[in-house]
């Protein structure tokens, strides 16, 4: 295993690790809204495109951002599925999964162009958002189970799927290294422990948020996409990054009473 390849997992399982502790807990103090829109940070696929832009050619990395962005599409199909089935069970990891599976599978059939992937994306975050209105329940604050020893257990263990994903991906090609680069591995932790510290009201309202949230990492990719050619792996990667920030920053700024469901 390489140098760069190896700091490139160590850095995956740190970031992953550490949003997903963070995030819990955010959600736990801040609520669910703010919580939600963190979640969005593109701080995990963020350390991912930083190594294909050094490692692999500008076109190579573009198609990889533009198909990111057409899997955060899918990303939200993981979030409604996940949404439907909450209050129901504590299964509905795999109603969201297989959401994300058969999404991503369309998706695939794409040829991949940031344009496309945003035309497809802006429509389904606000489609999902729509549709998830009817699950949402008066929310029941309760304490938090678990301690924070399992909580960063499972922050880990995230890490680690999402290291996993990365050394799969690279045999892929660009368009399916894309799309596993941006599966919800993160989300997916996030919401099953949310879902067992705090109930499914709770996990219900923060994943609403989330899909607001997904514009961070969409406009990250979206950038990326574009300006690699125009301006290089330095300077797009940078502005994708501010790019992914700001659209945070936006959604925490916005009135709470804006992003209530």
């Amino acid at each position: 295993m390489s140098s760069d390849l190896a700091i490139e997992l160590l850095i995956r399982v740190l970031s992953t690790a550490g949003i997903v502790i963070g995030i819990t807990l955010a959600v736990e103090r801040l609520g669910p809204k703010i919580g939600g829109a963190l979640a969005g940070l593109p701080i995990v696929i963020g350390p991912a495109f930083f190594f294909i832009v050094r490692e692999h050619s500008v076109a190579f990395s573009a198609n990889a951002a533009a198909a990111s962005l057409m899997s955060l599409t899918a990303t939200q199909a993981f979030l409604l599925g996940y949404v439907a089935v909450a209050a129901a069970s504590r299964g509905a990891i795999i109603a969201a999964t297989l959401a994300w599976v058969v999404c991503a599978w369309v998706l695939s059939f794409f040829p991949p162009s940031p344009w496309t992937g945003l035309l497809i994306f802006l429509p389904a975050m606000v489609a999902a958002h729509i549709c998830s209105a009817r699950f949402v329940r008066p929310l029941t604050p309760v304490p938090a189970r678990g301690t924070l020893a399992l909580l960063i257990v499972r922050g880990i263990t995230a890490g680690l799927l999402v290291a996993g994903v990365t050394v799969a991906s690279w045999w892929l090609g660009s368009v399916w290294a894309g799309l596993l680069i941006a599966y919800p591995i993160g989300l997916t932790v996030i919401a099953m422990t949310i879902h067992h510290r705090s109930g499914p009201d709770m996990v219900i309202l923060t994943l609403r948020a989330v899909m607001w949230g997904v514009t961070s990492p969409a406009a990250f990719t979206f950038v990326l996409a574009v300006l690699l050619e125009p301006l290089g792996p330095t300077l797009s990667f940078t502005l994708a990054l501010l790019a992914g920030v700001l659209a945070t920053a936006g959604l925490i700024y916005v009135s709470p009473k804006k992003l209530a469901p």
